[in-house]
């Protein structure tokens, strides 16, 4: 790969990126208070002010079916909300765990499973709002379980081909086999979990003590109609169904999400209030997120950590393996996990990749999204989804967790990929 020659385009592009970074990281500057999708929304305006980029490539950056699929979600998560599904499904989850720690485990467990088998954008969408709930009514610290499920979502959906955006895109590009890519991301991802749930433990360990102390109410008392319930849930129901079998019936699973949202707002008793409860926020985020990546990419940035790992990405053994998760690892923490798959692809091509390092890239990529708040789509959604709930955690809490739990799941994946190679 060749090397970028640094220019005042390259740093009027890296200034935006550090400034977006720090906003983020310190949600306050001088006098200004800034959200996730403030900040973002800032550095796409300040690409387009210097120049990185015209608007025409601004407008083509953003991807429509990201942006249609999550506002058909929110659609269906806030005609949910409207009827006290979501609580209900809270009240549910709750009884099946007695103590603060087996209701961790109940979230690991169940977030990482439906997050292999769904895309993993969704099920935090949905889970987050639940998981909230289930806390405020067990009167229990609700952090360490919101970041649990950003946690168990990244590995989780590490499993299969289909768990993430970024594992679809290799998926379609390399035609790798499902059941292969299963068998070599089964131990990978049960051991990571284990490791997560140890994190969360030790990190959270006063917070999880105890058991819960309160009696809960009955959840059909949750449902303001139970026809009104059954008939979102179907709604629920019959989208989660098309999202598996999208391939199918060949709809892209914006278009599902967009269908269901739409049957959702169709039968709310409120609609202007299900628009008014779509999370505006993470729109607003992710369509200035692609905008900002595709400056990074466009002005070189990347090149410089590419070319320190371009030596062995494609060698064999371990070695390999090592690399390419290395690479991800830095790479993804600067233009989250899903754009850099998609810079990553053409090269895997040219290269005639096998598919032990096209699922080496899917799980390294995957993984290296715990480690910054940054470094995955998801982390993003779980956030705005907590703050639109009125909770919130920090880059740096993020971070004091993320980290040692991305270094570990990464390590037992290299070490178990390498030997399966």
């Amino acid at each position: 790969m060749v090397g970028t020659e640094w220019g005042l385009l390259q740093f009027e592009v890296l200034a935006v990126f550090l400034f977006v970074y720090a906003a983020i990281a310190l949600r306050r500057i001088g006098g200004f208070k800034f959200e996730v999708w403030t900040a973002m929304l800032v550095g796409a305006v300040a690409l387009l002010a210097v120049g990185a980029m015209g608007l025409d490539e601004a407008v083509a950056a953003v991807n429509a079916e990201v942006i249609l699929f999550l506002f058909g979600t929110f659609l269906i998560v806030e005609a949910m909300v409207q009827v006290g599904l979501l609580q209900y499904l809270a009240v549910r989850f709750l009884a099946v765990a007695a103590t603060p720690k087996r209701l961790l485990l109940a979230v690991i467990a169940f977030v990482a499973a439906a997050s292999a088998f769904f895309v993993n954008d969704a099920v935090v969408l949905v889970m987050t709002p639940i998981v909230i709930a289930a806390c405020g009514l067990a009167k229990v610290r609700k952090t360490p379980y919101i970041l649990a499920v950003a946690f168990s979502s990244n590995i989780g959906s590490a499993l299969t081909p289909i768990g993430n955006p970024q594992n679809v895109l290799i998926k379609i590009e390399s035609g790798v086999n499902t059941l292969l890519f299963m068998e070599r991301m089964a131990v990978p991802v049960a051991l990571g979990c284990a490791a997560e749930f140890l994190v969360l433990s030790l990190a959270y360990r006063k917070d999880l003590g105890g058991s819960f102390d309160v009696s809960l109410p009955d959840p059909r008392r949750m449902l303001s109609s139970r026809e009104e319930a059954a008939r979102v849930g179907a709604v629920a129901a019959v989208t989660v169904i098309a999202f598996l079998s999208a391939d199918t019936i060949g709809w892209p699973i914006a278009l599902v999400a967009l269908a269901g949202g739409t049957a959702a707002l169709l039968i709310s008793k409120d609609r202007r209030q299900a628009l008014r409860g779509v999370d505006w926020g993470t729109i607003v985020f992710f369509a200035s997120m692609f905008v900002v990546m595709a400056g990074v990419e466009k002005s070189g940035l990347l090149s410089a950590v590419i070319d320190f790992f371009s030596p062995t990405l494609f060698s064999q053994g371990p070695e390999s393996v090592a690399s390419i998760f290395g690479l991800s690892l830095v790479a993804s923490q600067i233009t989250s996990n899903v754009p850099f798959v998609a810079i990553m692809l053409p090269a895997f091509k040219a290269a005639g990749a096998t598919p032990s390092q096209w699922i080496s890239l899917a799980a390294g990529s995957t993984l290296a999204g715990n480690l910054t708040l940054l470094g995955a789509a998801a982390n993003i959604i779980v956030l705005e989804a907590a703050e639109n709930k009125g909770e919130t955690f920090s880059f740096w809490e993020f971070l004091r967790v993320g980290a040692p739990i991305a270094i570990l799941t990464s390590s037992i994946a290299v070490l178990s990929l390498g030997f399966l190679l």
